[in-house]
C-alpha cells in the first residue's frame, strides 16, 4: 500500500460542530467522519517508523514519525472549516506529522504531567478505530492567574499580570524572557500532577475548561495557545497504541 495525497481526501458530509470554551469563548471545532478512507489511513500510519527520542525530554511523552505528502487541498479544507486561512510554519514544506502514545512503565517529566501550549492553531485527527478510542484532549485554565490562554507575545494585560506577580515589563522584552515568565509563573515544575500520571482532571493550580472527547476519525481544532494536554488515565492504552494525525500552523493575537 502507498502513500498518496488520495489517502487524506476529506468527506464532504462530515458533521462540524463548534464550541466555545472557558470565558474568553475560545473557539473549538469538532469534525466527525472527517477522513473519507479512515481504516487505511489508520493502517498504515501504524506501520510507519515512529522515534521516540523526545519522549524523555519534551512536553510531548510518546512518538513521531513524519511522511511528506502533498497536504494543499487539506490545509485548505481546514481553513474553511475554521473559518480564516491557516498557514503552515513552511509554506513549501508541511510534513503529515503522526503522533503514538502508549502507557509504558517509565517516569513521566514535569512538562508531561501539566498543559502545554503549542505555536499557533493546532489541527488533530484522532485515527484509532472506535473500541480503542479513550479519553481525549483536555484544555485547561491556569488557576492562579486565571490565564486560559498565552499570547504569542506579551500583550498590555500580560505586562500588567507579569507585573502583579513581581516581573518588570523590562524584563519580558526578548523571546526567551517570555518563556523563562512562562516556565516559572505559568509551567513551574510545582504546578505538575506530583504522581506518575497525566493532568486529566485537573488539580489544584489547573482547572479543566473542556474535554474533548477521542472520537475515531475525529478531526478537532483549535487554539494551541490555550493550556491543554492528553487525558489518558492509568488503565488506558496499555495494549494498543493512541494514534493522530497533528498539523501545527501560525497563529495570531
Amino acid at each position: 500500500m502507498l502513500w498518496s495525497s488520495e489517502i487524506l481526501e476529506v468527506n464532504p458530509h462530515c458533521k462540524v460542530t463548534v464550541e466555545h470554551v472557558g470565558q474568553g469563548k475560545h473557539k473549538v471545532l469538532l469534525a466527525d467522519n472527517f477522513y473519507k478512507h479512515p481504516d487505511r489511513l489508520a493502517e498504515m500510519a501504524l506501520n510507519l517508523y515512529y522515534s521516540d527520542a523526545l519522549a524523555m525530554t519534551g512536553n510531548y511523552p510518546g512518538a513521531r514519525a513524519l511522511v511528506t505528502l502533498e497536504t494543499g487541498p487539506l490545509i485548505q479544507t481546514l481553513g474553511k472549516l475554521w473559518g480564516e486561512p491557516l498557514e503552515p510554519y513552511h509554506s513549501n514544506y508541511h510534513p503529515v506529522i503522526f503522533s503514538a502514545i502508549i502507557n509504558k512503565e517509565y517516569r513521566l517529566n514535569v512538562w508531561q504531567r501539566q498543559p502545554h501550549i503549542d505555536q499557533g492553531v493546532t489541527a488533530m485527527m484522532y485515527l484509532n478505530p472506535p473500541e480503542f478510542c479513550a479519553g481525549g484532549t483536555g484544555l485547561f485554565r491556569h488557576r492562579p492567574t486565571g490565564l486560559e490562554r498565552l499570547p504569542i507575545t506579551p500583550t498590555p494585560a500580560l505586562l500588567r499580570l507579569a507585573e502583579q506577580y513581581g516581573t518588570s515589563p523590562d524584563a519580558m522584552k526578548t523571546a526567551d524572557d517570555y518563556a523563562q515568565f512562562q516556565n516559572t509563573l505559568i509551567f513551574n515544575p510545582l504546578f505538575a500532577v506530583k504522581d506518575n500520571t497525566y493532568i486529566n482532571d485537573g488539580n489544584d493550580f489547573w482547572e479543566l475548561l473542556y474535554l474533548i472527547e477521542m472520537r475515531s476519525n475525529r478531526l478537532v481544532i483549535f487554539d494551541g495557545r490555550m493550556p491543554h494536554s492528553q487525558h489518558i488515565k492509568p488503565d488506558q492504552f496499555k495494549e494498543h497504541y493512541r494514534i493522530n494525525q497533528v498539523l501545527y500552523f501560525k497563529g495570531h493575537d
